[in-house]
C-alpha cells in the first residue's frame, strides 16, 4: 500500500510539473491584467499604460490596465495577492506598497514579502526638495544650516507618506526639525511653492523637473543614491548627508506561487522593452528614469533591503496611517 501511494504521489507530482512546464511555454495564451493601484493620469498609470502597450506587442498578447486606486495602493495589492498565481494578474507596486505599508498599519489586508512573487523594478522617480525661485537657499546645505541657525525658519510641504518618511529621515540626520505641512496631492504643493504660500516642498522629480527646466522652480537635492541621467547638474541630498536615500520607485509584481519560468519570461520582456529607444525617451520626458533588475532574485534582495531602511525611519519617526 504504501508503495502504491508513494508512486501515486510521484506521479501527481510529475503531472503537476508537466503541467506548469506546459503553461510556461504556451504563456502568455489569452489577455493578461496589469493592476495600477492609483487613478488614471499619474506617473504610475503612464508607466503602466507604457510598458504595458509595449510588453503587449513583445509577448503577443494584449495588457489591459485596471486602475484599482485608494488606501494607500492597499486596495490594488489586496485584489492582486488574491489572484490566481497563472501570471494573468500582475500589480504595478511602488515603493509604498512593498516597502512602507507593512510599518505603516498595524494590519494589512496583504502581506508584502509572503503573497507576491517580485518580477522586477521598472522605473526611479525620486522625490526632491524643491524651493520657491526667490527664496535665497540654492542648496540643501545651506537650508539646512538656516534652518539650524534659526528654527522655524522654514516650512516643507508633503502630498504623501513617502515624503513624509522623506522629511523626517532629513531632519534625523541633519539635526533639524523642518515643519511639515501637508497637502492633498502634489499639484496643490507645487501651486504653493509657486505662490510663495510655502519656501520649500518634498515633490516627486516628474512633476517638478518641467518647472525647474522653465526655471520657475529650485531643485534643492534629490531623494536617489545617484544623479540622475535626465538631469545630471542636480545634486542628491546623499551628497551633503551620505546614505539618504529612499527613492521612490516602481515595480512589477506577481501573486506568490506564480511559476518561475513564467516570472522569466516577463522579467525579460520588461528588460526587452525599457531598453528600447522612444520608450526610454518618452520616460525622459516624463521625468522617469526606467531601472529594471538584473533578475528578479536581485529585485527581492533590494525590496529586503528598503524595507529594512524604511522600517527603521518609520519607527524613529513614530509614523502611523491607521
Amino acid at each position: 500500500m504504501r508503495i502504491h501511494l508513494g508512486r501515486s504521489a510521484f506521479a501527481a507530482a510529475f503531472v503537476l510539473l508537466f503541467a506548469s512546464m506546459a503553461a510556461a511555454q504556451t504563456y502568455p495564451a489569452r489577455q493578461i491584467t496589469l493592476v495600477v493601484p492609483f487613478a488614471p493620469g499619474g506617473p504610475a498609470d503612464f508607466l503602466g499604460r507604457l510598458i504595458g502597450q509595449k510588453m503587449s506587442e513583445d509577448l503577443g498578447q494584449q495588457i489591459v490596465v485596471d486602475n484599482r486606486p485608494g488606501a494607500n495602493t492597499i486596495i490594488g495589492a489586496q485584489a492582486v495577492a488574491k489572484a490566481a498565481p497563472d501570471g494573468y494578474t500582475l500589480l504595478m507596486a511602488i515603493d509604498g506598497t512593498l516597502v512602507m505599508n507593512p510599518f505603516l498599519y498595524s494590519k494589512l489586508a496583504y502581506d508584502p514579502f509572503k503573497d507576491f512573487v517580485p518580477i522586477s523594478l521598472i522605473a526611479l522617480v525620486p522625490s526632491a526638495v524643491t524651493g520657491n525661485i526667490n527664496v535665497p537657499v540654492n542648496s540643501i546645505k545651506e537650508m539646512v544650516e538656516q534652518e539650524k541657525a534659526k528654527p522655524g525658519t522654514f516650512q516643507i510641504g508633503i502630498s504623501t507618506p513617502t515624503s513624509q518618511v522623506n522629511v523626517g529621515l532629513l531632519n534625523m540626520m541633519a539635526g533639524t526639525n523642518f515643519t511639515m505641512v501637508p497637502y492633498r496631492g502634489g499639484t496643490t504643493q507645487i501651486t504653493g511653492i509657486l505662490a510663495g504660500d510655502i519656501p520649500f516642498g518634498m515633490e516627486s522629480i516628474n512633476v517638478s523637473l518641467p518647472l525647474w527646466r522653465e526655471k520657475k522652480l529650485k531643485i534643492l537635492g534629490l531623494v536617489s543614491a545617484q544623479r540622475l541621467s535626465l538631469a545630471p547638474e542636480i545634486p542628491t541630498i546623499a551628497e551633503t548627508f551620505p546614505g539618504y536615500d529612499l527613492g521612490i520607485w516602481q515595480s512589477i509584481v506577481a501573486p506568490a506561487g506564480t511559476p518561475a519560468d513564467i516570472v522569466g519570461k516577463l522579467h525579460g520582456s520588461i528588460r526587452k522593452v525599457l531598453a528600447m529607444p522612444d520608450v526610454r525617451e518618452k520616460l525622459a520626458n516624463a521625468g522617469i528614469e526606467p531601472a529594471s533588475s538584473s533578475t528578479p532574485e536581485d529585485f527581492a534582495a533590494f525590496i529586503r533591503a528598503q524595507a529594512d531602511t524604511r522600517a527603521k525611519v518609520i519607527q524613529a519617526i513614530g509614523m502611523k496611517l491607521d
